[in-house]
C-alpha cells in the first residue's frame, strides 16, 4: 500500500440503504410548544410501539429529544436565569451577566411581538454559537441512527423555522420516512403545567416559555400527519391515536 494511502475498514453494520434493512428507517417528528406533553407523549409511544413490534428489530424505535442537547454541555454553560429558577450556584457559570452571549441559550422577552396570544411574558429560547452547533450536531447525529437502520421517535421543539428546515433535510436525507405529529394543548394548561414543573433538573421552566412556545412550533407549515390535542385526550389515546394514522398511512404495518 503507497505510504500515506489508508485502508477504510468495513463498517460492521451496514448503511440500511445497502441491505440492512427491507424497509426505510421511519422518523416519527413529534413537535409541540413547551409543556405541551410530548415527552410525556414520545415515552408512552415508544413503549407502545416496543410491544407492537414483539421481538421484531426493524419494527423497534429509539427515543431521542431536543432536550438531549442539555446533556451534551457542561451545566457551567446554562444561562443564569435557568440556574437562579434551579437554586443553584451561580459561581460556576462562564457567564457573569445575562445575556452577556456566553451561557449555551438564553431566554429572552418577545412581549411585544406580534402572536397569536399575547400577553407577557412571553420568552423565546436563544441558542449561542456553542448550543446552535450542538444543536446541529444531535440532528446529524439523528440521521447517523436512520442511516444504520434505526427507527426514531423524535420529541422536538421546532420554535425556530431554521431548526425545522434543518431536521427535516437530514432525515430527508437519511433516507427515512418521516411521520409528522403535531402535539397542541389549550393555553391555559400549558400556563398551568409550566407554573407546575420544577424538579430541579432540566424540566424547570421559566414562565412565558409556553405562552411564547405555542405562538412559534406550530407556524412552519409541517403539514402533520396526525394532530393529538393533549388536554382533551389521555396519554393512552394520543399514543392509539398515532399507532393508528401510522398504519392507516401504511407507514408501520405492525
Amino acid at each position: 500500500m503507497p505510504r500515506g494511502e489508508e485502508k477504510q475498514a468495513a463498517p460492521i453494520i451496514p448503511d440500511h440503504r445497502e441491505g440492512g434493512r427491507t424497509s426505510p428507517p421511519i422518523a416519527i417528528l413529534v413537535n409541540g410548544a413547551s409543556s405541551s406533553g410530548k415527552t410525556t407523549l414520545c415515552r408512552a409511544l415508544q413503549e407502545r410501539l416496543t410491544r407492537l413490534a414483539d421481538g421484531n428489530h426493524e419494527a423497534a424505535f429509539a427515543r431521542v429529544a431536543f432536550d438531549d442537547v442539555v446533556l451534551l454541555m457542561s451545566n457551567q454553560f446554562y444561562p443564569i436565569s435557568f440556574v437562579q429558577l434551579q437554586g443553584g450556584d451561580l459561581s460556576r457559570l462562564v457567564s457573569r451577566t445575562p445575556h452577556d452571549g456566553r451561557a449555551a441559550w438564553e431566554y429572552v422577552d418577545e412581549s411585544d411581538a406580534s402572536g397569536n396570544h399575547g400577553g407577557s411574558p412571553r420568552l423565546r429560547l436563544v441558542l449561542n454559537p456553542h448550543g446552535q452547533r450542538l444543536l446541529w450536531g444531535i440532528h446529524r447525529s439523528w440521521g447517523a441512527h436512520l442511516e444504520l437502520g434505526t427507527n426514531l421517535v423524535i420529541d422536538h421543539f421546532l420554535q425556530d423555522a431554521a431548526w425545522a428546515q434543518d431536521v427535516l433535510g437530514v432525515l430527508q436525507h437519511a433516507g427515512a420516512t418521516v411521520f409528522r405529529v403535531g402535539v397542541v394543548c389549550s393555553l391555559e394548561e400549558l400556563e398551568r403545567r409550566e407554573s407546575s414543573r420544577g424538579d430541579g433538573d432540566v424540566e424547570d421552566r421559566p414562565r412565558g416559555l409556553a405562552r411564547r412556545s405555542d405562538e412559534l412550533c406550530h407556524s412552519h407549515q409541517l403539514d402533520y400527519d396526525v394532530t393529538v390535542t393533549t388536554d382533551r385526550q389521555t396519554t393512552a389515546e394520543s399514543v392509539e391515536s398515532v399507532v393508528t394514522a401510522l398504519r392507516h398511512a401504511g407507514v408501520w404495518r405492525m
